[in-house]
């Protein structure tokens, strides 16, 4: 039995990467990472780099047009692009016709579970595994009736969310109680990680990233503008 974790270099896939970490075996521990389309901060790529060597090693896997399944298929077509083609984000979002939102958060599945999900039935194809998310429910109202083990139809398989009932900072207090160093943007002020900035950021975090790295907010008014 082999026991999946995503790791996106925020505490909480840490604090779950942790968790699973001291129950089980290493060799049937993996962790996976996808690149979310170009959306991430060098910060954040170095991070999950350092915590590959030092802690225990992630496995990287990026998005490619493949990932996107049947969807937008006459829009691959017109643009020329083949399945092997990397996906990055402002290519998700010409496919789509949009930018991905709160209300319609397609990002996530195309760019990390897509690409999970490929390389998982690549490598394990007889399914003897389980899932771990870092999923708490305290992080939204959509959330709330989450169970610590579900059935994930997306991977079928089982789901297990050890954190569900945590908070943040029990997420921090774990982390840093088992000597590991966090996510460096934490300390900048930042609450979300992931991609840089994310869709559901804050008005503070967006305000961060404009005053400490202006680069980041450029990149996506480039991408505005391709689009």
């Amino acid at each position: 039995m082999k026991h999946i974790v995503g790791f996106s270099g925020g505490i909480d896939s840490q604090a779950c990467a942790r968790w699973v970490l001291n129950r089980f075996p290493k060799d049937d521990v993996i962790q996976l990472n996808s690149d979310a389309g170009g959306n991430e901060h060098p910060i954040t790529t170095e991070f999950i780099q350092t915590y590959s060597r030092a802690v225990h090693p992630v496995v990287l896997v990026s998005p490619t047009i493949a990932d996107m399944g049947n969807r937008a298929k006459g829009k691959i077509e017109a643009l020329g692009l083949l399945p092997t083609d990397p996906l990055e984000f402002d290519t998700l979002a010409l496919l789509k016709g949009r930018f991905p939102s709160k209300l319609a958060q397609f990002c996530t599945e195309a760019l990390k579970l897509s690409p999970a999900r490929r390389w998982t039935e690549a490598m394990l194809p007889d399914g003897d595994y389980k899932r771990y998310a870092g999923v708490r429910v305290d992080e939204s109202r959509g959330r709330a009736n989450r169970q610590a083990v579900e059935w994930d139809d997306y991977f079928d398989c089982e789901l297990c969310l050890p954190l569900f009932d945590w908070t943040k900072k029990m997420c921090f207090d774990y982390v840093e109680a088992h000597g590991e160093e966090y996510n460096p943007l934490y300390k900048l002020g930042f609450n979300r990680v992931g991609c840089a900035p994310c869709i559901n950021s804050s008005k503070d975090d967006i305000l961060n990233w404009s005053r400490r790295f202006p680069e980041m907010i450029e990149k996506i008014r480039r991408w505005e503008q391709h689009v």
